[in-house]
């Protein structure tokens, strides 16, 4: 096929040389148009993997509730009144069909832990084996807070990965020693990493876990709880769930179940669906501006195949009188414009790709203990070459019109 001699490319970059300045500030703009598209993109993605990936193993339908004030009267209750949850909120909670697991969650604050010389300050925080089934902290070594470690009230302690680092080197064998914390010695059982963002194991990994119930006894907490966990059946939904867990705890509090603000709330399921809408509009923003961009460097490929064509009036009459046929004529143009637009095209997704497989090597880019690439998926790059070819043969359709309407005898006659 005559499009594909080699001949036949061997003219079309004689061509485009022959007016090098100008092809290569058009190539420069298909350049620019692409480049920024990938990385865009690319950016655009990884973000989408880091906030994923930062919400671990979390169990999507999930709700948090906290008790605030009461803000109605009920029964004879006045408003304003605090309240607290407890252990048979949990009960009560974990008997109902919409829920699968219910966890407790503790905050006992900032203390003082050692171990032989190692000394350091760390938050302590309180929980029920459940809580591992809500939201999965990943166990570096040992195990999590389990049933017996609850009824018993035993001393046991997980350790967030950076007091292991802090207090034990990073010791393999910490499992079984013996940490100092509040004036009580602590059994370490487990050592975690951080999963998630929603419902974290404390603040980063400088965090120690103990049972819930005998955080409880050290604070002279009774039965009370900070916090709920709860995580829903697949086929309820967040509303429904909420709904739920709400009426049986405001009926044992004696709280109206018209009190929009006798309890704070977060729905990790909603929150999703928030970055989801939040990540689709990033996406369409930039597919918008990038195709803006790329667009306006295929305006300028032909713009200057209309230049070409122009100046070539002549040539191309002579070969419609010699009996060129208009294929060969249209051919001949979108051959051109398709060699300077992918070309230029093909640098530009290069370069976009480079960089940001430079930003994904980049220390401290992203969150410590995720690993996620910050690059285009295979789909983005073949839809990004897709539209290099059609940008390169639409770019080329207008100069071929052109080209097609010069008549032989007025071109001839062409100065």
């Amino acid at each position: 096929m005559r499009f594909l001699d080699t001949d036949r490319w061997n003219e079309i970059w004689q061509t485009i040389a022959r007016n090098k300045k100008r092809s290569i500030m058009t190539a420069l703009g298909v350049f620019w148009g692409i480049f920024m598209l990938v990385v865009m993109l690319g950016a655009g993605q990884g973000l989408e993997r880091i906030s994923r990936a930062a919400a671990g193993g979390i169990a999507i339908n999930t709700l948090m509730v906290q008790p605030v004030q009461t803000s109605i009267p009920y029964k004879g209750m006045p408003s304003n009144r605090w309240w607290m949850l407890d252990n048979d909120d949990l009960e009560a909670v974990r008997k109902l069909d919409e829920v699968t697991y219910v966890a407790a969650n503790l905050w006992g604050g900032m203390q003082y832990c050692s171990y032989n010389e190692h000394k350091g300050e760390y938050n302590m925080m309180g929980f029920t084996p459940d809580f591992q089934h809500i939201n999965p902290q990943k166990i570096l070594k040992g195990r999590f807070i389990n049933e017996i470690d609850i009824l018993q009230k035993r001393k046991v302690c997980i350790i967030g990965e950076q007091v292991w680092k802090d207090l034990f080197a990073s010791d393999e064998r910490v499992i079984g020693k013996v940490l100092l914390m509040n004036g009580t010695y602590f059994t370490v059982i487990g050592v975690v990493r951080r999963q998630s963002n929603f419902v974290s194991f404390g603040e980063g990994e400088q965090t120690v876990g103990i049972p819930a119930s005998l955080m409880q006894q050290m604070f002279g907490m009774g039965k009370r709880i900070h916090m709920m966990t709860v995580a829903g059946r697949d086929e309820v939904s967040s509303s429904q769930l909420e709904e739920a867990v709400k009426k049986v705890v405001f009926a044992r509090h004696i709280i109206s179940p018209d009190d929009k603000k006798a309890a704070w709330t977060m729905s990790v399921a909603d929150f999703v669906n928030k970055m989801k809408g939040l990540f689709n509009g990033i996406a369409l923003l930039t597919w918008v501006v990038g195709l803006g961009t790329l667009l306006a460097g295929i305006v300028g490929v032909s713009n200057i195949m209309l230049v070409l064509v122009k100046e070539r009036t002549q040539e191309i009459g002579i070969r419609r009188a010699i009996g060129a046929s208009p294929r060969s004529i249209i051919a001949q143009i979108l051959s051109e414009s398709f060699a300077l637009t992918l070309t230029a095209g093909i640098f530009g997704l290069s370069a976009g790709v480079w960089v940001l497989s430079v930003a994904d090597s980049i220390p401290g880019l992203k969150p410590d203990g995720i690993d996620v690439p910050i690059q285009i998926g295979f789909s983005t790059g073949v839809i990004a070459l897709a539209i290099l070819v059609a940008g390169s043969l639409l770019a080329g359709i207008i100069p071929a019109v052109r080209a097609l309407s010069i008549k032989a005898v007025d071109a001839i006659r062409e100065e």
